[in-house]
């Protein structure tokens, strides 16, 4: 019989290719700010209201989840969605549609079985624009977290600080340790990139894990995140995000000793006109996709909409 794990790509914490590599040339002709990191970071915080879409909006995008036991794929589940966007300046969460599924989970013999819950819903979430800065909400960032300035760098005709932050102190709370790109003009967040601090944290597998068998010890390697943004007529709009997380499972009782790679990403495909998602099934946050009688389509060219998920995360 299999041992179940439930696994989240996020648990508490909640491109386009035109964007696809910010790490591209330095910006030698431009010097960072004079004043404190952790000012610029509040103020590009503070420009939300002027550099992000106040109103909601409509996307289509393409999702991809993806379990690996030792480097080789044992579930692969991808959708296209429709993505109901609701306005950053209100409580309410982004509404999800699942359109279109293709699911790949015929070659798990593999004696644990893991499932996201969640899936998409959780991968929205990592739009620190909309929900919170990673670990803490953005009033609470200077009292968690040091910044310091980076080299600034030159990407598509436009100039980005670079601010590294880390925690500042142990706390009963994990936090992360990351990068912010922020537009030097706007002072727009463009992308960020973080990773959980897993020192001295051997629970941070309750993060990721529900339903954990007693015979099992689970240590997390690396958990790491990406989310990033697209400038479209002087506004910001969400355009891809990723979570990458990586396990040590074990069991004397069953002789398992193996690691696993969960990766889930989500690219925008397009930008609707309609301010309404109408057609499709709703996902919850509780759903699992693999478990989702949802119709594929055999004329779609799934590899397509990989290959830009694979520009996007360049």
């Amino acid at each position: 019989m299999k041992s179940k794990i439930t696994a989240f790509t996020l648990a508490t914490l909640m491109t386009t290719a035109s964007f696809n590599a910010l790490a591209a040339t330095d910006a030698p002709l431009v010097t960072n700010p004079r004043y404190d990191a952790s000012i610029l970071v509040a103020e590009a915080f503070n420009k939300i209201g002027k550099n992000y879409e106040s109103n909601k909006s409509c996307i289509s995008t393409y999702y991809k989840e993806n379990v690996k036991k030792d480097n080789s794929t044992i579930s692969l589940n991808e959708a296209l969605l429709d993505v109901e966007k609701a306005s950053y300046f209100s409580g309410k969460n982004d509404k999800i549609l699942v359109k279109k599924i293709r699911k790949n989970n015929t070659f798990n013999a593999d004696p644990i079985l893991f499932k996201l819950q969640g899936g998409p819903n959780n991968i929205a979430r990592l739009d620190i624009i909309k929900y919170s800065f990673p670990g803490c909400e953005f009033q609470k960032m200077e009292d968690l977290y040091n910044f310091e300035y980076g080299n600034p760098i030159s990407q598509d005709g436009k100039t980005f600080f670079i601010v590294n932050f880390n925690q500042k102190q142990s706390c009963e709370q994990i936090l992360y340790n990351g990068k912010i790109y922020i537009d030097s003009e706007s002072f727009a967040i463009a992308k960020i990139e973080f990773s959980m601090n897993l020192h001295n944290r051997e629970d941070a597998y309750l993060s990721f894990i529900k339903g954990k068998p007693s015979h099992l010890k689970i240590k997390v390697n690396e958990a790491k995140y990406v989310v990033g943004y697209k400038e479209y007529n002087g506004k910001w709009y969400y355009d891809y995000s990723r979570s990458d997380i990586d396990l040590s499972v074990k069991s004397k009782k069953h002789n398992i000793d193996n690691k696993y790679t969960i990766t889930s990403g989500m690219v925008v495909t397009s930008y609707n006109n309609s301010d309404k998602i109408e057609n499709g099934h709703p996902f919850k946050s509780n759903e699992i996709l693999a478990d989702k009688s949802i119709k594929g389509d055999e004329t779609l060219i799934w590899e397509l909409y990989d290959e830009l998920m694979l520009l996007a995360m360049l």
